[in-house]
Parts: structure tokens; sequence; C-alpha cells
């Protein structure tokens, strides 16, 4: 599942709230970030006592690993486009690191490939 697509379980208040806490989730990033109150008068809330009971649920915690999960890939990106410059200009260690980098990668897309193939088998009924 995609962040995106967890956060369309989520109620639209906390929606906001995740965007609110990270704003590079938020679809139109041009728009400037909200104050506290700013948001707190957005979604028609007095406190943040809610949205900090909130953060201690497994929901929250979800949609956390998901946002890390996804940083965490643009970050292998960039990795691997640095290491493959350096791989292609002849650096040894590089073409190593390269050489481990597209292991790794390979061995995600079969993980991948694998948990989609389980939730494709998954037709939803109880045995």
């Amino acid at each position: 599942m995609t962040l995106k697509e967890a956060l369309k379980k989520v109620t639209k208040e906390n929606r906001a709230y995740f965007h609110y806490k990270f704003p590079d989730t938020r679809f139109d990033k041009t728009i400037e970030q909200k104050t506290e109150q700013e948001f707190l008068a957005s979604v028609n809330r007095k406190t943040m006592n809610g949205f900090q009971e909130w953060e201690k649920s497994l929901e929250y915690a979800n949609l956390v690993a998901l946002y890390l999960q996804s940083k965490q890939i643009d970050t292998l990106h960039n990795i691997y486009k640095v290491v493959e410059v350096k791989a292609l200009e002849g650096d040894d260690k590089a073409i190593a690191t390269l050489l481990k980098l597209n292991k790794e990668i390979n061995a995600m897309i079969k993980g991948f490939s694998t948990v989609q193939d389980a939730e494709e088998d998954d037709d939803g009924l109880s045995v």
C-alpha cells in the first residue's frame, strides 16, 4: 500500500494534520506552510490535543513508516545516480558498490512482486 492510498483511509482532519506535519506529502507543494493557529482554524479545532493523541496510534505509526519508506527510496535513487557516475568514470569502489546496489534493488523488486502476487491471490473471503 502506498502512502497516498493509506491517507485516503484516515479522516479528513487526520489527513490534513499529516500533511501539516509532513508538508512534502501535500499534492500542491507551492502552498505556504500554515502556522499552528491557521491549521487549527482550517480543521475547526481549538487545540492539537486530539492530533497529539493520534500520533500515539498504530495508524499514525504506519503512515509515518510509509512516508519514511518513500523518502528512503528517494535517497536510494540519489545515491544510485552518484555511484553510477563514479562507476562509469572507472572508480573501482564505485563499481563494486553499484553492483551491490543493483543486487539489492533486484531483491527489492522480487520482494515487491511477491507481495503483489499475494495481494492478488487474496480475494478477501474468509475460509
